[in-house]
């Protein structure tokens, strides 16, 4: 069985690094804390990725990649590594539990890439999963070590270099590591490219210059396509002051100069451009580069052709994105320069434009997961989370409105991906500040209302709903009013409280069929249908959840059609028809697992354990209602309280 992974698909070859690989294998065997450090540029996370492909059959457990590198707040890092190996955050216990326990068992490697401006959060969490986690292996790449007691530190070398004496045979200069490299990434920019005696002196000198660091050789190399290897190495002689010495100083000095040559190749329009983008973090599509890189409005057409010609210099990477749309990524290192060029109150600004079109986009996004694009977005969501909560943050601090109808938006999402706690945590700091209108607040209750009750947190579910209720009706915010009422009803049946129920439910579905809402009214049809069930009228509550699942279907709402389909399933129960029951929830238990929705999934196998039952086998009840409580209790999602009830008393028969 292959090892579970993240690890990307490298798109470049990786050239040289063989004794220190070597090295490494052999350390790691007896390390389990590695920690690669080196300047920016130096080729540790491309080292350590390789690393990890090699060991990858050593780890059964797992092998994961955590980019920190986009990730500025350091209370986040252990969100962002439990978000990334799939650790389920649980109501009663904190985020490095559910690490640990997600990661405890077995052998497994985790690889924190980019630590030096987190190096005190991240030492913690290193600390805590090599004392919890005795079968896991960390490999870390920094600027600096860690200071962890056990930790393995270890230097990042340059590439090797060509004897001097050898400048002029290019067989021999090809034993260099940084001769190979620029060689293969020449061949990329420029497919024609030869290394022949015309070049191999220029190209020899250009490796020593550069001090053989990969990411300086790779900016020169995709120079080739426009200049010469005898041009590029003028421009760096022209450039560059020579650094002696090997002193970590002096080398990251070599790279920054660099840096500040290939930004120094570009036109105004470009390094504006570039400047502006690296704003964006963990990456960006063409929209929101137009959005937040174009000085105007007006302008917005004339960022794609600007965009392209840095692609073309390699200072901005072109990749295949969640949604097959082509994403745009800055290295790190060209970011943080970049990121400097840009004055504060510019940066202010494109912050804002960026801010802005992420609160417009997540709006939009929020209303298209009722739809048939609804897988896409998901992915397309999982994909922008680093500039989202960047968004959210500097909404925070300069637009409170925004803040509120930006965490408002993201609440389908929390709730879709089971993120309830972060979404509480965004929530309640959007309704903490001030500056707010009535209305986004209103939306932002709702949002919370729904995660607390996911969250299991009913009481504080409740007084939000009230409030969102009444701040509903005096605003005439009908569309927000019927999640509202949703939400009270909800709230009702799980007291057993049916006719507030039925009353909630009637009236939301009442108001959904007035401003033609299909998907509420498909949800209020799903509701009003189990309230039916639970007081006997089977019929009644399996016409409505006919006429919700064919809604269901006009709308391309897959997930909530396998809400219906569940509900079906249970209803079908009740009636004694098992062949119906099992279609149903098989159906639902299908779609459910498409979207990685852990607790409707849970759901689903609760429902076949009582049909497990009713066919008189309890030892596949027994085992089905195991796998549906380790789900829960990796997602933190109990049952809803009126279906945890059926299940218990089913399960006690």
């Amino acid at each position: 069985m292959a090892t579970a992974n993240n690890l990307p698909a490298q798109l470049s070859s990786f050239v040289g690094r063989e004794t220190q690989l070597a090295e490494l294998r052999r350390l790691i065997r007896r390390s389990r804390l590695i920690t690669l450090t080196g300047p920016g540029g130096a080729g540790k996370t491309r080292l350590a990725l390789r690393l990890a492909q090699d060991v990858l059959e050593r780890n059964p457990g797992g092998v994961w990649l955590v980019e920190l590198a986009s990730i500025g707040d350091a209370g986040l890092v252990e969100q962002t590594v439990a978000a990334t190996c799939g650790a389920r955050e649980e109501r009663h216990r904190s985020i490095n539990e559910a690490i640990v326990e997600r990661l405890g068992a077995g052998k497994t490697l985790l690889i924190l890439d980019s630590c030096e401006h987190l190096v005190d959060a991240c030492a913690a969490l290193a600390g805590t999963l090599l004392r919890s986690c005795p079968g896991m292996t960390l490999i870390v790449t920094s600027r600096e070590p860690l200071g962890v007691e056990g930790e393995l530190t270890w230097r990042t070398p340059s590439l090797s270099l060509p004897q001097p004496k050898d400048a002029g045979r290019p067989e021999l200069i090809l034993q260099s590591e940084a001769v190979r490299l620029f060689v293969e990434r020449a061949k990329l920019s420029r497919p024609g490219f030869a290394l022949d005696g015309t070049v191999s002196e220029a190209v020899a000198q250009i490796c020593a210059r550069l001090e053989g660091m990969p990411l300086a050789i790779e900016l020169a190399a995709g120079l080739e396509r426009v200049m010469t290897p005898q041009e590029i190495l003028a421009r760096l002689r022209d450039s560059f002051r020579l650094l002696t010495g090997g002193s970590k100083t002096s080398r990251h000095q070599t790279l920054r100069q660099a840096v500040e040559w290939s930004y120094g190749l570009l036109s105004p329009d470009e390094k504006d451009l570039l400047a502006r983008l690296a704003i964006f973090a963990g990456g960006f599509d063409l929209a929101a580069a137009e959005a937040a890189g174009a000085r105007r409005p007006a302008d917005r057409e004339t960022v794609l052709p600007i965009l392209s010609r840095l692609v073309d210099k390699s200072l901005v990477a072109a990749e295949q994105g969640a949604s097959n749309q082509t994403r745009y990524r800055i290295l790190e290192t060209i970011r943080e320069y970049a990121l400097e060029r840009l004055p504060p109150d510019k940066r202010r600004k494109v912050r804002g434009l960026h801010a802005k079109y992420f609160t417009r986009w997540c709006i939009g996004a929020s209303a298209g997961l009722f739809s048939g694009e609804q897988e896409s977005l998901l992915r397309v969501l999982d994909e922008e989370q680093p500039n989202i909560r960047l968004a959210l943050d500097w909404s925070l601090a300069e637009q409170p409105e925004d803040a509120a109808r930006l965490a408002a938006a993201m609440g389908v999402y929390w709730l879709m991906r089971y993120r309830a706690a972060e979404g509480v945590d965004w929530c309640n700091r959007a309704l903490a500040v001030e500056g707010a209108g009535a209305e986004a607040r209103a939306f932002a209750l709702l949002a919370r209302a729904r995660l607390n009750w996911r969250h299991g947190d009913y009481t504080l579910a409740e007084q939000d709903a009230e409030l969102c209720d009444e701040m509903c009706r005096r605003l005439g915010m009908d569309h927000e009013l019927t999640g509202t009422l949703t939400m009270l009803g909800l709230l009702s049946s799980g007291r057993e409280n049916w006719d507030g129920a039925v009353r909630y439910h009637r009236e939301a579905l009442e108001i959904a069929r007035r401003i033609r809402e299909p998907v509420r009214v498909a949800v209020s049809l799903n509701n009003l249908a189990l309230v039916d069930s639970a007081l006997g009228n089977h019929q009644s509550a399996i016409s409505k959840l006919e006429e919700a699942l064919e809604i269901d279907r006009g709308t391309g709402d897959r997930y909530n059609t396998a809400l219906t389909l569940d509900s079906l399933g249970r209803v079908c129960l009740k009636l004694g028809d098992r062949a119906g029951a099992r279609r149903n929830y098989l159906r639902a238990l299908a779609i459910s697992t498409e979207f990685d929705s852990i607790g409707n999934t849970a759901t689903c196998l609760e429902g076949l354990a009582m049909l497990a039952l009713a066919e008189g086998d309890p030892a596949r009840a027994v085992k089905l209602m195991g796998s549906a409580g380790g789900l829960r209790k990796d997602g933190g999602d109990p049952a809803a309280p009126d279906w945890g009830k059926e299940v218990e008393a089913g399960m006690a028969s």
